[in-house]
């Protein structure tokens, strides 16, 4: 068995002591990051592409509301995966990606990159460079996304800046999502609910078999039927 490390191991070793000393855990399934606050999880996540044999690296950032996801998947029976987000192109970022290898191995076939090294093809300083570029992506991007979002009314508050913009914007979850998101936050808030309900009137679910309007209204009948306070303290 081969002990060269690839090139996604070799960033990683760099990559994961940076991030685990700003109080983040690794978790190697889809190379996530993961840190805790009071109502959730922060999570700032790699994404590797090998296309060819060259290696180039992307990162996203997420939040995670847990028992808000968890009455979304009640009421509705599917998930809302995360509350706020976006992978780093979707952020503005620029650059929004990163690649490891030199630039004079992309124009050569795969046939004449065969019986190069893959970490000659991948150097180290490709890969101290790409560190410089993650952390940068996570304090520029993720870390003030993070700061933003802290509590239930800080997320109802970024959710009615998308609504009230027509839903025009970045780092927001599908704008259907949004409105029953909205819903459930204004019953935990005391938030007047009938501008979300108009505001979703018309709208067309990306769900095959699925209805705007008759998810609005499951909302409706289980806030009135359930203390949703409760359930998101």
């Amino acid at each position: 068995m081969s002990t060269i490390k690839k090139p996604s191991e070799r960033l990683l070793d760099l990559f994961v002591p940076i991030m685990e000393r700003e109080g983040y855990q690794y978790r190697k399934s889809n190379h996530r990051f993961l840190k805790t606050f009071p109502h959730g999880t922060d999570e700032f996540h790699l994404i590797f592409d090998g296309r060819s044999g060259l290696v180039a690296v992307d990162a996203g950032f997420f939040i995670h509301f847990t028992s808000l996801k968890k009455v979304f998947k009640k009421i509705l029976g599917h998930e809302c995966p995360w509350q706020g987000g976006a992978d780093l192109l979707n952020a503005g970022a620029k650059p929004w990606n990163f690649f490891l290898f030199e630039d004079k191995y992309a124009s050569m076939t795969p046939q004449e990159r065969s019986g190069i090294p893959s970490d000659v093809i991948h150097p180290d300083w490709r890969l101290q460079a790409c560190v410089q570029f993650l952390t940068a992506a996570h304090a520029n991007f993720a870390q003030p996304f993070f700061q933003q979002l802290q509590t239930y009314r800080q997320l109802a508050d970024f959710y009615r800046e998308y609504l009230t913009a027509g839903c025009q914007g970045r780092r927001w979850p599908l704008a259907e999502n949004v409105v029953y998101l909205s819903l459930i936050l204004a019953a935990f808030l005391g938030d007047n609910m009938d501008e979300i309900v108009a505001f979703s009137q018309g709208m067309g679910s990306v769900y095959v078999g699925h209805s705007v309007a008759d998810n609005v209204q499951k909302i409706l009948d289980f806030v009135r039927a359930n203390d949703v306070k409760n359930m998101l303290t």
